[in-house]
Protein backbone atom coordinates (compact mmCIF):
# COMPACT_ATOMS: atom_id res chain seq x y z
CA UNK A 1 0.00 0.00 0.00
CA UNK A 2 1.52 3.21 -0.97
CA UNK A 3 1.64 6.48 1.39
CA UNK A 4 -1.47 7.63 -0.21
CA UNK A 5 -3.45 4.01 0.47
CA UNK A 6 -2.57 4.08 3.93
CA UNK A 7 -5.47 2.29 5.64
CA UNK A 8 -7.06 1.29 8.96
CA UNK A 9 -8.53 -1.66 12.57
CA UNK A 10 -7.46 -5.31 15.76
CA UNK A 11 -4.67 -6.40 18.63
CA UNK A 12 -2.04 -8.91 20.05
CA UNK A 13 -0.11 -12.26 19.56
CA UNK A 14 -0.87 -15.47 21.71
CA UNK A 15 0.23 -19.51 21.06
CA UNK A 16 0.67 -21.58 18.12
CA UNK A 17 0.43 -24.76 16.75
CA UNK A 18 -0.42 -26.25 13.51
CA UNK A 19 -4.44 -26.83 12.74
CA UNK A 20 -6.21 -28.48 9.47
CA UNK A 21 -7.78 -26.39 7.57
CA UNK A 22 -11.42 -25.77 7.76
CA UNK A 23 -14.56 -24.10 5.53
CA UNK A 24 -14.90 -20.77 6.28
CA UNK A 25 -18.75 -19.57 4.70
CA UNK A 26 -19.02 -17.22 1.89
CA UNK A 27 -20.48 -13.94 2.39
CA UNK A 28 -19.28 -10.03 1.45
CA UNK A 29 -19.14 -7.97 4.05
CA UNK A 30 -21.14 -4.44 3.48
CA UNK A 31 -19.26 -1.54 3.86
CA UNK A 32 -20.24 1.36 5.74
CA UNK A 33 -21.81 4.30 4.18
CA UNK A 34 -19.06 7.03 3.94
CA UNK A 35 -19.98 9.93 6.21
CA UNK A 36 -18.57 13.41 6.20
CA UNK A 37 -15.68 13.86 8.60
CA UNK A 38 -16.25 15.45 11.55
CA UNK A 39 -15.73 19.33 12.42
CA UNK A 40 -13.60 20.21 15.08
CA UNK A 41 -15.95 22.67 16.53
CA UNK A 42 -18.87 20.04 16.95
CA UNK A 43 -17.14 16.68 16.97
CA UNK A 44 -19.51 13.84 16.43
CA UNK A 45 -21.36 11.78 19.90
CA UNK A 46 -23.21 9.14 20.12
CA UNK A 47 -26.47 10.71 20.46
CA UNK A 48 -29.57 10.60 18.72
CA UNK A 49 -29.71 13.95 16.72
CA UNK A 50 -28.03 15.77 20.01
CA UNK A 51 -25.14 17.88 19.37
CA UNK A 52 -21.65 17.06 21.83
CA UNK A 53 -22.35 17.97 25.02
CA UNK A 54 -20.81 21.25 25.98
CA UNK A 55 -18.60 21.59 28.75
CA UNK A 56 -21.32 23.46 31.04
CA UNK A 57 -23.27 20.21 30.94
CA UNK A 58 -20.03 17.68 30.36
CA UNK A 59 -20.89 16.54 34.35
CA UNK A 60 -24.77 16.06 33.30
CA UNK A 61 -23.65 13.95 30.32
CA UNK A 62 -21.08 12.10 32.07
CA UNK A 63 -22.78 11.44 34.92
CA UNK A 64 -23.43 6.83 35.72
CA UNK A 65 -26.30 5.49 36.83
CA UNK A 66 -26.24 2.72 38.88
CA UNK A 67 -29.94 1.52 37.19
CA UNK A 68 -28.84 -0.73 35.03
CA UNK A 69 -30.52 -0.10 30.74
CA UNK A 70 -30.18 -3.84 29.88
CA UNK A 71 -31.23 -7.26 32.00
CA UNK A 72 -29.62 -10.74 31.85
CA UNK A 73 -31.55 -13.43 30.38
CA UNK A 74 -30.30 -16.56 31.87
CA UNK A 75 -31.17 -19.00 28.93
CA UNK A 76 -28.50 -19.60 26.75
CA UNK A 77 -28.65 -17.80 23.31
CA UNK A 78 -27.97 -21.68 20.92
CA UNK A 79 -25.65 -21.28 18.16
CA UNK A 80 -24.59 -23.74 15.31
CA UNK A 81 -21.12 -23.56 16.04
CA UNK A 82 -18.10 -24.95 13.69
CA UNK A 83 -14.66 -24.39 14.90
CA UNK A 84 -12.37 -23.66 12.29
CA UNK A 85 -8.58 -23.44 14.63
CA UNK A 86 -7.56 -25.47 17.86
CA UNK A 87 -5.09 -22.40 18.82
CA UNK A 88 -5.16 -19.58 20.85
CA UNK A 89 -6.85 -16.47 18.92
CA UNK A 90 -6.20 -12.99 19.70
CA UNK A 91 -7.61 -11.13 16.93
CA UNK A 92 -9.77 -11.71 13.79
CA UNK A 93 -9.81 -9.55 10.53
CA UNK A 94 -12.58 -9.52 7.74
CA UNK A 95 -11.95 -8.98 3.91
CA UNK A 96 -13.75 -8.79 0.97
CA UNK A 97 -15.63 -11.27 0.41
CA UNK A 98 -14.86 -14.62 2.20
CA UNK A 99 -11.41 -13.40 3.31
CA UNK A 100 -10.26 -14.12 6.66
CA UNK A 101 -7.18 -13.63 8.21
CA UNK A 102 -6.45 -14.59 12.24
CA UNK A 103 -3.88 -13.40 14.40
CA UNK A 104 -1.96 -16.29 16.51
CA UNK A 105 1.23 -17.21 17.37
CA UNK A 106 1.15 -18.17 13.34
CA UNK A 107 -0.66 -15.71 11.27
CA UNK A 108 -3.83 -17.07 9.36
CA UNK A 109 -5.33 -16.47 6.56
CA UNK A 110 -8.41 -18.13 4.63
CA UNK A 111 -11.29 -17.66 2.56
CA UNK A 112 -14.30 -20.27 2.04
CA UNK A 113 -11.69 -22.69 1.27
CA UNK A 114 -10.17 -22.89 4.32
CA UNK A 115 -7.54 -21.92 6.64
CA UNK A 116 -3.55 -21.92 6.34
CA UNK A 117 -0.87 -20.60 8.20
CA UNK A 118 1.48 -17.78 7.04
CA UNK A 119 4.36 -17.83 9.22
CA UNK A 120 6.39 -14.50 10.03
CA UNK A 121 10.04 -15.03 9.04
CA UNK A 122 12.85 -15.30 12.18
CA UNK A 123 14.00 -11.79 11.31
CA UNK A 124 10.04 -9.89 11.68
CA UNK A 125 9.61 -12.20 14.69
CA UNK A 126 9.99 -10.41 18.10
CA UNK A 127 13.26 -11.50 20.13
CA UNK A 128 13.27 -13.02 23.42
CA UNK A 129 13.57 -10.05 25.09
CA UNK A 130 10.91 -7.90 23.24
CA UNK A 131 7.06 -8.09 23.06
CA UNK A 132 4.72 -7.35 20.74
CA UNK A 133 0.91 -5.04 20.73
CA UNK A 134 -0.44 -6.02 17.41
CA UNK A 135 -3.52 -5.74 15.14
CA UNK A 136 -4.15 -7.82 12.23
CA UNK A 137 -6.28 -6.28 9.11
CA UNK A 138 -6.79 -6.27 5.48
CA UNK A 139 -5.27 -3.67 3.42
CA UNK A 140 -7.19 -1.86 0.37
CA UNK A 141 -5.51 -5.08 -1.75
CA UNK A 142 -7.69 -7.62 -0.26
CA UNK A 143 -4.13 -9.24 1.77
CA UNK A 144 -3.28 -9.26 5.11
CA UNK A 145 -1.80 -6.37 7.42
CA UNK A 146 0.12 -6.66 10.84
CA UNK A 147 -0.26 -3.53 12.29
CA UNK A 148 1.28 -2.36 15.92
CA UNK A 149 4.12 -1.95 18.53
CA UNK A 150 7.12 -3.72 19.64
CA UNK A 151 8.59 -2.82 22.71
CA UNK A 152 12.36 -3.30 22.68
CA UNK A 153 15.34 -2.57 25.21
CA UNK A 154 15.71 0.94 23.18
CA UNK A 155 11.81 1.62 23.90
CA UNK A 156 9.11 1.53 21.72
CA UNK A 157 8.94 1.04 17.90
CA UNK A 158 6.67 0.70 15.08
CA UNK A 159 5.51 -2.45 13.40
CA UNK A 160 3.74 -2.46 9.77
CA UNK A 161 4.07 -5.86 8.40
CA UNK A 162 2.56 -6.29 4.50
CA UNK A 163 1.71 -10.29 3.17
CA UNK A 164 3.10 -10.38 -0.88
CA UNK A 165 2.87 -13.76 -2.57
CA UNK A 166 6.52 -14.16 -1.52
CA UNK A 167 5.53 -13.75 2.20
CA UNK A 168 5.78 -11.37 4.91
CA UNK A 169 7.87 -8.67 4.50
CA UNK A 170 8.30 -4.63 6.44
CA UNK A 171 6.15 -2.58 4.58
CA UNK A 172 6.85 0.73 6.62
CA UNK A 173 7.38 2.31 3.44
CA UNK A 174 3.62 2.49 2.93
CA UNK A 175 3.17 4.62 5.60
CA UNK A 176 5.50 7.48 5.32
CA UNK A 177 6.54 9.41 8.06
CA UNK A 178 4.58 6.91 10.68
CA UNK A 179 7.16 3.98 9.03
CA UNK A 180 10.37 5.68 10.22
CA UNK A 181 13.02 5.10 12.89
CA UNK A 182 11.12 7.64 15.32
CA UNK A 183 9.89 5.96 18.75
CA UNK A 184 6.57 4.69 19.52
CA UNK A 185 4.26 2.11 17.85
CA UNK A 186 1.44 2.46 15.68
CA UNK A 187 -2.47 2.00 15.97
CA UNK A 188 -5.79 2.60 14.29
CA UNK A 189 -7.78 0.80 11.60
CA UNK A 190 -7.38 -0.41 8.46
CA UNK A 191 -9.81 -2.16 5.66
CA UNK A 192 -12.13 -1.38 2.73
CA UNK A 193 -14.56 0.75 4.87
CA UNK A 194 -13.99 4.11 4.39
CA UNK A 195 -11.84 5.05 5.93
CA UNK A 196 -8.68 4.23 7.09
CA UNK A 197 -6.50 5.31 9.77
CA UNK A 198 -2.76 5.03 11.14
CA UNK A 199 -1.51 7.19 14.10
CA UNK A 200 2.12 7.51 16.02
CA UNK A 201 1.12 9.11 19.62
CA UNK A 202 2.84 12.45 19.95
CA UNK A 203 3.04 12.44 16.09
CA UNK A 204 0.58 12.14 12.84
CA UNK A 205 -2.74 10.37 12.38
CA UNK A 206 -2.88 9.46 8.70
CA UNK A 207 -6.89 8.99 7.60
CA UNK A 208 -7.45 7.77 4.01
CA UNK A 209 -10.62 8.14 2.26
CA UNK A 210 -11.61 6.83 -1.25
CA UNK A 211 -11.52 9.96 -2.15
CA UNK A 212 -8.30 11.10 -0.38
CA UNK A 213 -6.46 11.53 2.68
CA UNK A 214 -5.43 13.63 5.42
CA UNK A 215 -2.98 14.05 8.23
CA UNK A 216 -4.35 15.49 11.83
CA UNK A 217 -2.26 15.55 15.18
CA UNK A 218 -2.38 12.19 16.92
CA UNK A 219 -2.20 13.63 20.28
CA UNK A 220 -0.39 12.48 23.64
CA UNK A 221 -2.68 9.36 23.90
CA UNK A 222 -2.72 6.21 22.29
CA UNK A 223 -6.56 5.37 21.76
CA UNK A 224 -8.35 2.25 20.77
CA UNK A 225 -10.16 2.85 17.57
CA UNK A 226 -13.73 1.53 16.16
CA UNK A 227 -15.04 2.79 12.43
CA UNK A 228 -18.86 2.71 12.59
CA UNK A 229 -21.30 3.75 9.66
CA UNK A 230 -18.59 5.53 8.15
CA UNK A 231 -17.17 7.36 11.65
CA UNK A 232 -14.01 6.75 13.07
CA UNK A 233 -14.35 6.96 17.63
CA UNK A 234 -11.39 6.62 19.44
CA UNK A 235 -11.69 5.75 23.31
CA UNK A 236 -9.63 6.79 25.99
CA UNK A 237 -9.41 7.56 29.81
CA UNK A 238 -11.13 11.14 29.49
CA UNK A 239 -14.24 9.29 27.07
CA UNK A 240 -15.00 8.63 23.36
CA UNK A 241 -13.78 11.36 20.60
CA UNK A 242 -13.67 12.26 17.32
CA UNK A 243 -10.99 13.05 14.49
CA UNK A 244 -10.67 15.52 12.31
CA UNK A 245 -8.18 17.58 10.34
CA UNK A 246 -7.71 19.37 13.38
CA UNK A 247 -7.55 16.25 15.42
CA UNK A 248 -8.63 14.84 17.85
CA UNK A 249 -11.58 15.99 19.98
CA UNK A 250 -13.68 14.56 22.85
CA UNK A 251 -17.19 14.28 22.33
CA UNK A 252 -18.77 11.67 24.88
CA UNK A 253 -16.47 12.74 28.63
CA UNK A 254 -16.56 9.89 30.34
CA UNK A 255 -17.82 9.05 33.78
CA UNK A 256 -16.24 7.88 36.77
CA UNK A 257 -14.15 4.40 35.43
CA UNK A 258 -10.58 3.58 35.15
CA UNK A 259 -9.16 1.38 32.77
CA UNK A 260 -11.62 1.22 29.52
CA UNK A 261 -10.34 -1.82 27.48
CA UNK A 262 -12.70 -2.17 24.68
CA UNK A 263 -16.00 -0.22 23.15
CA UNK A 264 -18.53 -0.42 20.08
CA UNK A 265 -19.98 3.21 19.45
CA UNK A 266 -22.31 4.45 16.78
CA UNK A 267 -24.47 7.55 16.46
CA UNK A 268 -26.48 6.71 19.04
CA UNK A 269 -25.17 4.65 21.47
CA UNK A 270 -22.09 3.13 23.09
CA UNK A 271 -20.55 0.32 24.79
CA UNK A 272 -17.73 0.79 26.90
CA UNK A 273 -15.80 -2.22 29.27
CA UNK A 274 -13.52 -1.80 32.41
CA UNK A 275 -12.17 -4.53 34.57
CA UNK A 276 -15.45 -5.04 36.57
CA UNK A 277 -17.95 -3.07 34.91
CA UNK A 278 -19.90 -2.54 31.05
CA UNK A 279 -21.17 1.50 30.91
CA UNK A 280 -23.99 2.33 28.45
CA UNK A 281 -24.28 5.20 27.03
CA UNK A 282 -27.91 6.13 25.49
CA UNK A 283 -30.59 8.80 25.36
CA UNK A 284 -27.55 11.67 26.56
CA UNK A 285 -25.94 9.55 29.21
CA UNK A 286 -24.16 6.78 31.02
CA UNK A 287 -25.78 4.22 32.75
CA UNK A 288 -23.49 1.08 34.73
CA UNK A 289 -24.73 -2.52 33.25
CA UNK A 290 -23.82 -6.07 35.21
CA UNK A 291 -21.27 -7.70 32.72
CA UNK A 292 -23.15 -10.95 31.02
CA UNK A 293 -19.17 -12.37 30.33
CA UNK A 294 -17.13 -11.21 33.25
CA UNK A 295 -14.25 -8.83 31.52
CA UNK A 296 -15.43 -7.61 28.61
CA UNK A 297 -12.45 -7.86 25.68
CA UNK A 298 -14.43 -7.28 22.36
CA UNK A 299 -17.50 -5.60 20.86
CA UNK A 300 -19.17 -5.80 17.43
CA UNK A 301 -22.65 -5.26 16.20
CA UNK A 302 -24.24 -3.98 13.16
CA UNK A 303 -26.47 -1.47 15.02
CA UNK A 304 -27.69 -0.68 18.47
CA UNK A 305 -30.04 -2.88 18.83
CA UNK A 306 -27.71 -6.07 18.12
CA UNK A 307 -24.51 -6.04 19.66
CA UNK A 308 -22.05 -9.03 20.40
CA UNK A 309 -19.88 -8.78 23.44
CA UNK A 310 -17.24 -11.06 24.15
CA UNK A 311 -14.96 -11.82 27.18
CA UNK A 312 -13.46 -14.05 30.27
CA UNK A 313 -16.67 -16.18 30.75
CA UNK A 314 -17.69 -16.35 27.14
CA UNK A 315 -19.99 -13.82 24.69
CA UNK A 316 -23.41 -12.46 24.78
CA UNK A 317 -25.55 -10.57 22.60
CA UNK A 318 -27.72 -7.35 23.52
CA UNK A 319 -31.04 -7.06 21.22
CA UNK A 320 -31.37 -3.29 22.44
CA UNK A 321 -33.48 -4.35 25.44
CA UNK A 322 -31.46 -6.99 27.38
CA UNK A 323 -28.23 -9.41 27.30
CA UNK A 324 -28.60 -12.96 26.72
CA UNK A 325 -25.54 -15.13 27.12
CA UNK A 326 -24.13 -17.47 23.76
CA UNK A 327 -23.70 -21.06 24.33
CA UNK A 328 -19.88 -21.00 23.76
CA UNK A 329 -17.55 -22.45 26.88
CA UNK A 330 -14.16 -21.00 27.99
CA UNK A 331 -12.67 -17.14 27.58
CA UNK A 332 -13.02 -15.51 24.28
CA UNK A 333 -10.48 -12.47 23.14
CA UNK A 334 -12.52 -11.13 20.26
CA UNK A 335 -15.65 -11.06 18.28
CA UNK A 336 -15.91 -9.92 14.59
CA UNK A 337 -18.75 -10.33 11.63
CA UNK A 338 -20.34 -9.11 8.23
CA UNK A 339 -23.55 -10.04 9.82
CA UNK A 340 -25.33 -11.23 12.33
CA UNK A 341 -25.50 -14.69 10.37
CA UNK A 342 -21.69 -14.68 9.92
CA UNK A 343 -19.89 -14.05 13.16
CA UNK A 344 -16.54 -15.30 14.44
CA UNK A 345 -15.63 -15.91 18.42
CA UNK A 346 -11.47 -16.15 19.10
CA UNK A 347 -10.24 -16.95 22.21
CA UNK A 348 -7.98 -19.62 24.39
CA UNK A 349 -9.47 -22.46 22.64
CA UNK A 350 -9.51 -20.85 19.10
CA UNK A 351 -11.50 -19.87 16.20
CA UNK A 352 -15.13 -20.58 15.82
CA UNK A 353 -18.01 -19.64 13.52
CA UNK A 354 -21.25 -19.15 14.73
CA UNK A 355 -24.09 -19.30 12.09
CA UNK A 356 -27.86 -17.92 13.16
CA UNK A 357 -29.39 -18.73 16.37
CA UNK A 358 -31.82 -21.89 16.39
CA UNK A 359 -35.24 -20.24 17.11
CA UNK A 360 -36.39 -21.62 20.99
CA UNK A 361 -39.21 -23.78 20.94
CA UNK A 362 -42.62 -23.09 22.94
Amino acid sequence: MKPSEIAVACFVIVGCAAAPQASVGERVPPVASPAPAPSAATPPAPVRDEPAPSNASAAQHASASASPTASVNAAPLELALSQLLSVPVAAIALGEGSRIAVLADTPYVGDARGLRPLPLPTMLRPKVSESDDLGIFFGRDNEPRIMGSRRTERGERAVYLRHLPSGWRDGREEIGQLGGSVPGGLWGVLGAADPELVCRVGATCIIKRNSGWTSAPAGSVKRTVTLQDGVLWGLEVGGISGIDAHGWALAIPAPKWSEPRAFWATRGEAWVSTANELFHYRDGKWQTVPSPVGVATSFWGVRSDSVWVVGSTGAAHFDGQGFRPVAIAGALQVVRGRSDDELYFGGEKGLFRAQPPVRARD
